[in-house]
């Protein structure tokens, strides 16, 4: 089965898994995709935020909300803005 982060990591050789990180796509500015997130830490139409293995994120923009969020997978949508890490 075809796996769009595995096959990106092997093209540039980088460790793949889970286990070590986290993948985050940004679509337009409207959605973000997030696989190996370890938890909401804080939301609002403005920011969202959410746990990864050695920090956080934060989305920030307008009219965000979640559309999808399992035990490690999470879609924000909205106006995206910017994207911060600490």
């Amino acid at each position: 089965m075809f796996n769009f982060f595995e096959e990106i990591a092997c093209d540039y050789g980088l460790e793949t898994g889970l286990g070590n990180n986290f993948n985050l796509v940004n679509m337009s500015n409207k959605m973000i995709y997030v696989e190996g997130h370890k938890g909401i830490v804080s939301i609002s139409t403005e920011t969202i935020s959410f746990r990864i293995k050695k920090g956080v994120i934060s989305i920030v923009g307008t009219k965000l909300f979640i559309k999808r969020i399992t035990k490690t997978t999470l879609t924000i949508c909205g106006e995206i803005k910017q994207i911060e890490s600490y």
